[in-house]
């Protein structure tokens, strides 16, 4: 059977291919494909995790021909849009802007709204930043999006949801992701909006390559499903 392969931040670097097809035999699995990769494109896959056709996947899991397999390192939170509905879910290059955000959220039946705005830091840790580059899994990041906006709504009562995440080149001050809750109550608005914050961080598939006073680095990331 014949399977995508597609690589994202270090590892696409390191595979020297941002995407391949791969021939594997019938009943493989995750795991035997890694292996297979890394003894073919010396890259190290061990610590990331697994994504089949845009979802989060363990690395047992069986693959079946045709499957879109990414391999993700830590993340450390492309371009794509998703809407309409009570939900706004963005990845875009274009700068963030809250008023936007307060434009969707403000409705006569909702007399609240609670934002998050992150911003690019410097310094950090000790050294002046000059710029980073943040790269996303952008389809994936939109149902990772949906996925965290339906779980509040269901924990929290109806709301209104702007998520928007940005990619690209970003100087120290700009906004790198914008979160923006409405609800009808102020304490659903609130804990609704920290547990996206906290869902998002380790949940979607975008990673950051800083530009310092020392050399390049990826930004040491989080996984939050199973790891190879």
């Amino acid at each position: 059977m014949q399977v995508k392969v597609v690589f994202f931040a270090r590892l696409r670097r390191e595979a020297g291919v941002e995407e391949l097809s791969v021939e594997l035999p019938d009943g493989a699995d995750v795991r035997a494909l890694a292996e297979r990769l890394e003894k073919e494109l010396d890259v190290d896959l061990e610590g990331c995790m697994v994504a089949i056709n845009e979802a989060y996947s363990a690395p047992q899991t069986k693959l079946q021909p045709g499957d879109e397999v990414a391999f993700l390192p830590p993340v450390s939170g492309g371009n794509g849009e998703a809407g309409p509905g009570p939900f706004h879910l963005a990845v875009t290059e274009a700068a963030l802007d809250l008023g936007n955000a307060s434009a969707f959220l403000t409705r006569p039946e909702h007399g609240a709204q609670a934002y998050f705005v992150g911003t690019v830091r410097s310094p950090n840790h000790g050294e002046v930043v000059n710029f980073i580059d943040y790269e996303a899994y952008a389809p994936m990041a939109l149902n990772v999006m949906r996925g965290a906006a339906e779980r509040a709504s269901e924990e929290h009562g109806p709301l209104r949801v702007w998520l928007e995440h940005r990619v690209g080149r970003l100087a120290p001050g700009e906004a790198s992701i914008v979160i923006g809750v409405g609800s009808p109550h102020r304490r659903a608005a609130l804990e609704a909006c920290d547990f996206l914050i906290e869902s998002l961080k380790v949940e979607l598939p975008v990673w950051k390559h800083e530009h310092s006073g020392s050399a390049p680095h990826w930004v040491a990331g989080q996984a939050g499903h199973p790891t190879l």
